[in-house]
């Protein structure tokens, strides 16, 4: 995501100077310590991929969250194909992604809105266009408790993946949603593989609306215990 991650970084720093919110990116694994993590309200993942941290700072990310951090995922911070801290698919993001389309790699599909109410898509029509990389999942988060913010109509794009793969996950195909972890606010979007969606206004009221909602400068959620999920 060499493309995409230097136009994600440029829009996330013009939204903070805009909102007067602090901003700091780094590359570095050793600023999740307690600490350093203390200091902020909430953590970005820019099309983070592979393990990249110790397991002292896996733990102390997740503590973080716990404790009430935020947390904003974009795209290719979903787990890759493979991903070997199971916390980190299973409870942060919810899913494993198995695959995305190659048959052309990019194509324009009709993204619906599950959730009207939330501040990531509440400025957003109820469906529109969207060209991507899309994503598909081992499963559906919603059947897990997860709120779908929005999904993707499969019938709109030819979900086949590398060599044929056969990606259809069906009516139930989301790719934006948000969960709690202890009292912290959880969000992630599949969207966001192209730069040119960060110059997009639909993407953009959704990262937008994400971020105030993960800095609890909008919306309701995550401020007491974890509601318990159904085991998958």
């Amino acid at each position: 995501h060499e493309e995409a991650i230097p136009a994600a970084n440029a829009m996330l720093a013009g939204i903070a100077k805009a909102k007067g919110w602090g901003y700091y990116q780094t590359e570095n694994g050793a600023a999740f310590s307690p600490d350093i993590l203390s200091r902020f309200d909430a953590v970005v993942f820019n099309n983070v991929s592979g393990d990249v941290f110790t397991p002292a700072q896996r733990q102390a990310f997740k503590a973080y969250l716990e404790g009430g951090g935020g947390f904003v995922g974009i795209h290719g911070s979903g787990g890759d194909f493979k991903y070997d801290w199971q916390w980190y698919v299973n409870d942060l993001i919810g899913a494993q992604v198995i695959g995305h389309t190659m048959n052309p790699q990019f194509q324009k599909a009709t993204v619906r809105v599950a959730d009207a109410t939330h501040p990531a898509t509440r400025q957003l029509p109820s469906t529109w266009q969207w060209t991507e990389e899309w994503y598909s999942f081992d499963r559906s988060v919603r059947a897990g408790g997860y709120k779908v913010l929005l999904d993707v109509d499969e019938q709109t794009y030819k979900p086949d993946g590398m060599w044929g793969q056969d990606l259809r996950m069906g009516k139930d195909h989301p790719v934006a949603w948000w969960h709690c972890i202890g009292k912290g606010r959880v969000f992630y979007s599949a969207l966001g593989h192209r730069p040119e969606a960060y110059a997009a206004p639909e993407f953009r009221h959704v990262l937008i609306g994400s971020l105030a909602w993960t800095l609890r400068q909008e919306g309701t959620g995550c401020d007491g215990p974890e509601v318990p999920r159904v085991k998958q």
